[in-house]
Order: structure tokens, then sequence, then C-alpha cells
């Protein structure tokens, strides 16, 4: 059985099939029409839902409000949750206000995107810090931005819907779910209490028993987030047997720091992947902001983009040239790998079929280092990468002491560009050294052509990023991107 939440009411839920999408849950079964239907592939936004959760902040049990998309998002995920719809919102035929806001500002057309829009503000709405973003219009314009950013719209256009989102939190007072909240917790912590049973999405409550669950059935699928695996249902119309669950496995959702690093579970969230990394990497936020939409870095898993092995997926470079250590388990035994000799060709690993990936260990900086990261693509936001390239480098009066580079979409694997740091290692950084790396550079890869770019412009933007990184470090006031002439 799985067990959840539908806004106020408990659903018990005993279907037969593992792969059945929240979206199709709601549509087909639920009869909810107002979560759209859109790509199916979790870029659209149409049929954002938020998701809410249990957390625990300082000993207090606390509603935690995230938006999903819920066309790549299986009905067994839900489990220990409050699944809200935008049906949900009105509250005796009095709209919430993020739909009265819409309504003021004129921010729905033909309507088909304004219920994701809505639970996307919705979301927002519920923030944590909901009630004092609008003291810093500039603060508040780029959370909205970054909560937006994974809901398309085709005929209204955003500066409507924008505001709608500024009228909203600048207005912002206490809703019925705020009301309702206390009985919310207590109803999800009785269901949580109740161990989820399915015989087709299984649902392991710890290491071990996801361990056990791993070599007693092999052609089961792992899952974590499912933004990758749920598009063989939605886009390749492919049937899924049997899948385990790795998001209820403590383990696996640990953040732990100490004085040299930051270990990581592999099930725990690009979200909160990137809200502890930032800290110890502060100019890797930019790139972890277009990592996916909002909707996708809620869902989407540090491990799971790890283990996925695309050659341009975003977090591989940056744990390459960060020198990460990755944690495989076997049944209960655990061995150690360097995520450098994790790759070994094109969507192979050296993960064995019977084992899981545990954890991630990110090494904290050394003195004097710093890391850069960027992603070429051809959208700005919620895009696939056609070129990512990160350098840590540390430095002691402008001498390279050591330097790690690391570039997705080169190779069929993510990789280091190894000749690029035997050129840097020792040497003085100025141009005249970045010249020389970029020769070097053409010694590292052979990319080739495909529909998001040619090997030629591959090639050119990984020497060029070499350049930009050098140009970041050495002349502060640089303009290195088109946003940086906005207002000049």
């Amino acid at each position: 059985m799985i067990r959840f939440l539908l806004n106020s009411t408990p659903i018990v839920l005993d279907i037969t099939r593992a792969d059945v999408t929240v979206l199709q849950w709601l549509r087909e079964h639920q009869l909810k029409t107002g979560t759209k239907e859109g790509c199916g592939s979790g870029d659209c936004g149409a049929c954002t839902v938020v998701l809410a959760s249990l957390q625990e902040d300082g000993g207090k049990v606390q509603l935690e409000y995230e938006s999903i998309n819920s066309c790549i998002t299986f009905v067994g995920a839900l489990h220990g949750k409050q699944l809200i719809t935008v049906e949900d919102l009105e509250r005796n035929a009095q709209l919430h206000p993020v739909q009265q806001a819409m309504v003021d500002e004129h921010g729905s057309q033909c309507g088909f995107c304004t219920p994701g829009f809505i639970m996307s503000m919705f979301a927002l709405y519920h923030h944590q810090d909901a009630h004092t973003l609008w003291e810093d219009t500039h603060a508040l314009e780029q959370k909205i931005e970054r909560y937006l950013g994974g809901n398309l719209c085709r005929c209204t256009g955003y500066a409507p819907i924008k505001r709608a989102a500024i009228k909203a939190m600048q207005n912002h007072a206490g809703d019925h779910f705020d009301t309702v909240s206390q009985s919310t917790i207590e109803a999800l912590q009785e269901i949580q209490r109740q161990v989820p049973m399915h015989p087709r999405f299984m649902h392991p409550m710890s290491a071990a028993e996801l361990g056990g669950m791993r070599i007693q059935y092999p052609d089961a699928r792992l899952l974590a987030g499912g933004t990758d695996l749920s598009l063989e249902v939605t886009q390749q119309l492919k049937d899924i047997g049997s899948i385990i669950y790795v998001k209820q496995v403590p383990e696996l959702l640990s953040i732990n720091t100490n004085d040299t690093h930051i270990q990581f579970g592999a099930a725990v969230s690009l979200t909160r992947c990137m809200q502890n990394l930032i800290v110890a990497y502060p100019n890797t936020e930019n790139m972890m902001l277009r990592f996916g939409s909002e909707q996708v870095r809620n869902q989407g898993t540090i491990g799971g983009n790890i283990v996925n092995a695309s050659p341009v997926g975003d977090l591989p470079p940056l744990l390459l040239a960060l020198n990460a250590q990755l944690e495989l388990q076997c049944g209960d035994q655990v061995r150690t790998v360097p995520i450098n000799d994790f790759y070994l060709g094109y969507k192979q690993t050296a993960m064995r079929g019977d084992e899981f990936l545990r954890s991630v260990r990110v090494p904290l900086p050394a003195a004097n280092t710093q890391v850069f990261a960027y992603k070429i693509s051809k959208r700005i936001d919620d895009d696939i990468s056609a070129v990512l390239g990160v350098f840590r480098l540390q430095l002691e009066d402008n001498t390279l002491v050591d330097a790690s580079v690391a570039f997705g979409g080169m190779a069929a694997t993510p990789a280091r560009a190894l000749a690029l740091e035997k050129v840097l290692c020792g040497q003085i950084f100025n141009e005249s050294l970045v010249a020389k790396g970029i020769a070097a550079l053409a010694s590292d890869f052979a990319p080739i052509s495909d529909a998001r770019a040619s090997a030629h412009y591959r090639q050119n933007v990984a020497a060029n990023l070499l350049k930009r990184c050098w140009l970041q470090l050495s002349k502060a006031d640089a303009c290195l991107q088109v946003g940086d002439y906005v207002g000049g």
C-alpha cells in the first residue's frame, strides 16, 4: 500500500503497476484535470504540483513545500507526503492570494500554463523566508525568476506573471494551509509510522535493506528523483516492471560536514546539494542554478546525476575537478572509488550490477583555492550542456601550485583535461600560459558533433573557457557574459 494525503484526504493506493505517474493518476483516476499535460519530460512546467513533507529543524517538525513536475514523478514516491494541486488552493469560494494576484495582474491568456505557474508561485508563497522576501525587491525578483524558471508561457508573456508573483509576495499573509499545518503534520506522522508495502514499488527503509533488495531483485530499477528514469515511460513508452525507491533510506539522505569534506548521501536532492555546496564553493552557484529548473532540482539527486553517466551531466565535471570519492555498497559491504576512476566509457561505470551508490565525499577547498564552473548551452536556463568546464586552481603569488580541470560534453564521458593540467601546474597564470594551455587542450579531447554543438564549436568554447577563467581571476571588472552588459 502507498499512503499519502491528497490535500487533506488520506489516500491508500494498491495499484498494480510501478510506473504510473502522478500526472496520469491525477487526470485519469481522480479526474483532476487542472494539472495539465504538456511536454511529458519536465521541461514546460504545465504539470507542476506541490509536495509538502515533514522536516525537522532544531527539534521542531515543520512542513517543507516543494514544486515538482508530476509528469515525471511516479505515484509510489508520494508515500508519507501531502500532494497539493491547483484545485486545492481555493477555500470557501475565495481564491488563494497567488490566484487572486494572477487575476488582478492579467497573468493568464489561454490559461493552459496558468495552473503550473500558480503552483510554482504557491511553493514560493510557502518558502521558509516568504514573509521577509518582499523587503529586498532585487532579491525577491531573483527568487521569483528561480521559482518560475521551469514554467513556460506561450501567449501571455512573463511580465504580468512576474507582477502577479511580486504582488502576492508583497502582500504575503497566512493562508488555509498554515491554519491546518499542525493537523497535516500529525496526519503525515501517522502515515510514516506505517511501512509502505507494494509488490512492484519497493521502499527499503535502510541501507542494509536496500543492499539486500539490490541482490534479491537484480532486474528492479533503482529510483531516486526519477527525472531521467521516468522519461523511459513518458517519452519511450517503455514499461518498468519493478522499482526500488531509495528516497526513504536515511543513510542516502544525510549530509555530514567535517574539517576535510562534505559527505552527501546519494539520494540528496540537487536543491539541498546546492545549498550546502555553494557554502564551500561559492562560484559554483550560477552553474547549479542552471541545473534544470526548480522542479527538477527538487526531485533530481546528486547520485542519479553521477550514475546516469551522461557525457553532458552537469555534476560529474565538478566532482572530477574536486577529486570526489564515491562510496559503493553491495549487500553490507562498502567500497570507495575515486570518481576519476568511475567512468569507463560511454554510459559505462565501475559500479557492478549488484551495487548502488551510497554517498559522495567532496573535499573542502585547500588554502588559496578557487573553483570556477561554466555551463554553455543553447538556452541560459533549463537546458542540457553543450560544454561544461570546471577549473579548480590553487594559487600562491599568482603561481598555480595545483590545478584540476574537467569538462563535460567533450568526450564519451565527463573527463579531466590532463595535458592542460600538466601545462598549468607550477607556472605563473598569465596570458602566455593561457595560450600554451589552449594548445595543450587540443590534445586532451576529440569532441563529436551532435544536435547541441559541432566538434569545432566545442573545442573553441573549451579554449575560451580557460581564457575566461584567467580573465575572471586577473580582471575583476571584466564583462564576461551578455548579462554583464545590461544597463552599461
